[in-house]
C-alpha cells in the first residue's frame, strides 16, 4: 500500500513539473522574461546576501532581503493580459511556492534589522532550500540535474 501512495505521489510531482515546463515555454517571450529577471533578480540577491552575511553587514542584509520579498512577479505592475497569461499557463502551486519563499525573505529582511545573527542564518538557509525545491519541482528543465534525484 505504501508503494502505491509513493507511486501516487511521484507521478503527481511529476506531472505538476511537466504541466509548469509546458507552462512555461507556452508563455509570451515577454512574460518568460519577466519571470527570467525576477529569478535572475531573486539569485545576485541571494549571493549579495551570504557575502554580507559573512561580513556582519546586517543593514545591508536588510535592505537586499526587502527588495527580494518585493521583486514577487505578481506584485509587479503587469498587464491584465500578462496576469491572465501567468495564470493560464503556471500552476497555482508554483505562485503559492513562490509567495512563501518571498515572505522568507521579509522574514530575514525583519531579523536582519534587529541584527539576530542566528534567525538570519536560519531564513537564509530556508530561502535557499527553497529555491532547490522550487527548481526541483518546476524548472528541471533548466536545472536537468535536478531530474537524477
Amino acid at each position: 500500500m505504501k508503494k502505491i501512495v509513493l507511486a501516487a505521489v511521484l507521478c503527481v510531482g511529476l506531472l505538476q513539473a511537466e504541466e509548469v515546463k509546458k507552462g512555461v515555454e507556452a508563455l509570451s517571450p515577454e512574460v518568460r522574461g519577466l519571470l527570467s529577471q525576477e529569478m535572475l533578480h531573486i539569485e545576485k540577491g541571494m549571493q549579495q546576501i551570504f557575502s554580507n552575511i559573512v561580513k556582519g553587514e546586517y543593514e545591508t542584509i536588510a535592505k537586499t532581503a526587502e527588495d527580494i520579498q518585493n521583486s514577487f512577479i505578481l506584485k509587479k505592475k503587469l498587464t491584465d493580459g500578462q496576469k491572465a497569461e501567468l495564470k493560464a499557463h503556471i500552476p497555482k502551486s508554483f505562485f503559492k511556492t513562490d509567495f512563501a519563499f518571498h515572505e522568507l525573505a521579509g522574514k530575514l529582511s525583519m531579523a536582519a534589522e534587529y541584527g539576530d545573527k542566528e534567525t538570519v542564518q536560519q531564513y537564509f538557509s530556508e530561502m535557499t532550500q527553497a529555491c532547490v525545491k522550487c527548481h526541483s519541482t518546476y524548472a528541471t528543465q533548466r536545472f536537468p540535474v535536478f531530474t537524477e534525484e
